[in-house]
Order: structure tokens, then sequence, then C-alpha cells
């Protein structure tokens, strides 16, 4: 490997110890704030994901949403299959459900082919039908519309994108590919804004809270997908400023939303204080999933930022990044070392 190498055991006891902490892919010194390296998964990482959370389909189809059944699974289920791989993954000791909720590890820059990428969207897609045959078809038929449309678009981008290697016209393919990814990703935040503004005022569901988080996990795989274009033409520093923006735009989607405040508004049909009392406790922990799941992608986002600049100061190209990682069959979790 040229660029990227295995987790040393320093870096891993750091984070155990408490001397690191990792935020997004940055390990940081606790101390200085200071970042010692930065992680990225590798597409091995994604395929033991996707067999952890398997279940979670299967969970559906018996009634379940899908933030109740993703709360159900164990921090520790999904670690424990991952340390069968590399003892490094260690650094996920914190990892959080909500953070796998909405988008996965959000380690680095996605390199999931196209097949993986479709079939979250596909997944996401069928929540989403899922979550709205339960709600009142006269006020959604119109959004579903638009929604599906939306996804259609973001499928034929992704298609795009994995096969930008194999293009002649690879920068104006990845440029418009990119472009049509940030308008999905606009349009489907508009649709959370107004979903959001819609619960506050109350009263609301756990269906209104898995709309939410389903409409989040699809506003994130566009951003993957448009990072992975712009890493493919080294347009690094293009990266980098929309990471900025974009992680300031998702904590304002995620602005006002507290699991407190959530749970209440689930428990406010409730006919005595009693009832209140129960159904606001029930709630409670998809609520945390939900906001814990935003704030903690927000951190995400804000460290592919990092990244980009990193890369950038190394003078380490975009695409020769993603070939080194795509290159990568063994280790589901590598470093990057900071400029000295």
């Amino acid at each position: 490997m040229l660029f990227l190498r295995v987790v040393p055991p320093e870096v891993v006891d750091g984070v155990v110890s408490g001397l690191y902490k990792v935020t997004g892919s940055v390990v940081r010194d606790v101390a200085s704030g200071r970042g010692v390296a930065f992680l990225q998964e590798t597409s091995v990482v994604q395929s033991l994901l996707n067999s952890a959370l398997s279940g979670v389909s299967s969970t559906l189809q018996n009634g379940f949403s899908p933030l109740g059944a993703i709360a159900l699974i164990q921090n520790q289920q999904i670690k424990s299959r991952l340390v069968e791989v590399q003892s490094s993954l260690a650094l996920l000791q914190n990892l959080q459900i909500g953070t796998l909720a909405v988008s996965g590890l959000g380690l680095g820059v996605s390199i999931a082919g196209f097949a993986m990428m479709l079939k979250r969207l596909k997944g996401i897609e069928a929540q989403l039908g899922a979550i709205e045959a339960k709600i009142d078809r006269v006020t959604t038929d119109r959004r579903s519309d638009d929604i599906r449309m939306i996804f259609a678009d973001v499928g034929t981008q992704l298609d795009i994108v994995d096969t930008l290697s194999a293009r002649s016209n690879r920068v104006s393919s990845a440029e418009a590919a990119e472009h049509a990814l940030a308008t999905s990703s606009g349009r489907l935040e508009a649709h959370f804004q107004q979903k959001s503004e819609a619960m506050q005022i109350g009263p609301m569901t756990s269906e209104d809270m898995d709309m939410l988080w389903s409409l989040a996990a699809a506003i994130r795989l566009c951003h993957e997908a448009g990072f992975r274009a712009l890493y493919s033409i080294d347009e690094l520093e293009a990266a980098k400023q929309l990471a900025e923006r974009r992680a300031q735009r998702f904590l304002n989607l995620s602005q006002g939303l507290t699991p407190d405040s959530l749970a209440r508004l689930c428990a406010q049909s409730a006919s005595d204080s009693i009832s209140f009392a129960e159904a606001r406790r029930l709630a409670l922990p998809q609520a945390e999933v939900l906001v814990h799941g935003l704030r903690d992608s927000v951190a995400s986002i804000s460290s592919q930022s990092e990244l980009a600049q990193n890369l950038i100061e190394n003078q380490i190209p975009g695409p020769a990044y993603l070939e080194e990682l795509a290159g990568e069959k063994v280790e589901p979790l590598l470093m990057l070392a900071p400029r000295p």
C-alpha cells in the first residue's frame, strides 16, 4: 500500500485507553484536539455490515418499524462480526446504532460498488413504501410519487458513478453525475424539512420518525456517491468545500429535534398522565436512535472535509486513493496518516 496502511496497535490502544477519540473518520488526541489518523473503511467492512444488518429486513416483514428493528440490534452483535476479521476494529468500540441506521460507518470515502449502493437505495425505498402504507394516503400520494422519481434518478447516477473509470468522458460524466446527485439530495432535504416541521406541530407516530430516518439515509447515500464522483476526477478542493456545506445543512436538518421532544410528541394523544408516561417511555429509544444518528452523521460528513484537505496537503490524487482502496480485499479498516 502506498498511502494507506493497517491501523497500528498504538492507535488502537490510544482509542481504547481514552487518549484518542474517534470523531467521524478522524482519530483525535483528546487533550489537544489534533488529528493523529484518518480511518478509511474498505469494501470488506461494507460487506460485513451488510451481512450483520441483514436480519433487519426479516424483522420488518414481521411488522416492526425500521428504526425499531435497528434499535433491537445490540452494538456488540454487529461489532463481534467485524472483530472476527481484524482486531483494530476495537476503534469502533463507541459505535452508535444511530450512525449505522443513517449512514453505515461513514469512515472516509465510500467505495461500495453499484450493486451494494443500489441495494441500499432499494431497501430505503421499500421501507418508505411500508411506512406510507400505514399513513393516510390522501396526504402522502403526491409526496410518494416525487420521492419515487428522485430515487429513480439517484439509481441512474449510481450506475454512472460506478462506471466512471471505463468512460472516455470521465470528467464531464462525473461532474454531471455529482450535480444530479446534489440536486436529488436537495429535493430529499426539502421533504425531510417538510416532514420534520409537520411532526413538531404534533401529534406524531413512530412511522413519522421512520420516515425521517429513511429520508436521511437516502440523503447520505447521495452524498457518498457524489464524493466518490469528485474523487474520481481529482476534484478534492470541491469535495472539501461541499463536505463543509453539507455538514452544516445536515446539522440544520437535525436542529430542533431532541429525543425527549420527539417522544413527548408521540405520547401527545394519550388520554391521561399514566398513559402519556408509558407512551413516552416506549417512544424514547426510537427517538434516540434517530437523533443520535443524525448528529453522528454531521461529524462523519465534516470529517470528509478534513480528509480531502489532508490528501491535498500530501499531494495524493483522488483517483489513486480510490484505486488503492479498491485493491484492498483483506483489511476492513485502513489508516491514512496526517501530514507531519
